[in-house]
């Protein structure tokens, strides 16, 4: 099957904006249903979005009448006041694209996924974890010609792998993986954030997270481990009874902190060989240390153990080199502290 990934592209671009390689973590926004199927409110979350610096806005697209069958009524009717119509979603979309931000959308159904796709025109498809199995449906998205985020929250690592196949059989070449646990808030001690390593194991396209836990340590994380994508839900509105969205979001008050920690912890990863900054080179001068005089040495002292020391600043001759200078004779006295230099000794 490992080989079957190596189709994929190592890195894409969605709106314009590169995701994997050597880019900067991709961060989306997750807003799922938080608007409450409010417009004004959903507009609110772009807003939150865009004041946080993230990359992307996303929110979620469905009928609850076709998402959720009658055996379930309470759920249906729970979820169907969380709904916006199609034309407030366009809305949605439109104000993304005055506010600057890409807007994503996951569609939970077929026609959702015609407005998002043809309408909406949105620059990839995000397929959410409960698709897995689905793969008639992946199989459609992946068929259109952009390209895919895929989140794995209940997938085992070899239904991951028959997803991808799908995708790739289906002539998608441009996607991503995110590792998920789908659980409202999931236990850290669950996440098993090895679980990306293991993704890029056969799939050599651009692996993230997609996180449900409380708080930012995990996804924060996942980033310092390589997560070249991280999803994170939003919320304005908190302690809403009958809803779990909110416990595993960050709000006005902690989103932009996030955000700004990932383009931190993005950019301390680094690649590549280990080499010395500028700032680092310049340390060198004050942090090093050089071989001084522990005393006062006379002229035509032999210079024996215990005569020289290590100290700061290091623009003199550095420790390393001691052995050059035991057993030699001195040329001139040299005071105490005085910083070690070859014209102080008779020559070899």
């Amino acid at each position: 099957m490992a080989a079957e990934m190596s189709a994929f592209a190592p890195s894409f671009s969605i709106a314009g904006r590169p995701v994997g390689g050597d880019a900067p973590c991709y961060v989306i926004a997750e807003a799922g249903v938080s608007h409450f199927g409010n417009v004004e409110k959903a507009f609110a979350l772009v807003d939150l979005a865009v004041a946080a610096q993230a990359d992307a806005v996303k929110f979620q697209h469905f009928r609850s009448d076709r998402l959720i069958g009658p055996s379930a009524p309470d759920w249906r009717k729970r979820l169907s006041s969380r709904e916006l119509s199609d034309d407030d979603m366009l809305r949605t979309a439109d104000y993304c694209r005055k506010r600057g931000i890409t807007f994503l959308c996951t569609a939970h159904d077929e026609p959702a996924l015609d407005l998002l796709d043809r309408r909406a025109g949105v620059p990839a498809f995000k397929i959410g974890s409960g698709e897995v199995e689905n793969w008639p449906f992946i199989a459609d998205i992946a068929r259109r010609g952009k390209p895919i985020i895929l989140s794995t929250g209940m997938y085992t690592l070899e239904q991951m792998q028959t997803a991808l196949k799908v995708i790739g059989e289906s002539g998608c070449r441009e996607a991503a993986v995110l590792h998920c646990v789908t659980s409202y808030p999931a236990d850290p001690a669950t996440i098993n954030l090895d679980t990306m390593r293991q993704i890029g194991e056969f799939f050599e396209g651009p692996v993230g997270y997609s996180d449900h836990t409380a708080g930012t340590a995990v996804p924060l994380a996942a980033v310092a481990l390589g997560a070249e994508v991280i999803e994170k839900h939003i919320t304005l509105d908190f302690n809403v009874p009958d809803a779990q969205d909110w416990k595993v979001s960050c709000g006005p008050a902690d989103l932009g902190k996030f955000i700004a920690d990932v383009r931190a912890v993005s950019a301390a990863r680094g690649g590549g060989p280990r080499s010395l900054s500028e700032n680092e080179q310049k340390s060198l001068l004050w942090a090093r240390k050089s071989l001084t005089a522990a005393r006062d040495i006379a002229a035509g002292e032999t210079i024996a153990p215990g005569m020289l020391l290590s100290q700061r600043p290091g623009d003199g001759i550095p420790p390393s080199r001691l052995g050059e200078f035991l057993g030699r004779r001195t040329s001139k006295p040299i005071p105490t502290g005085t910083k070690i230099a070859a014209d102080m000794f008779e020559r070899k």
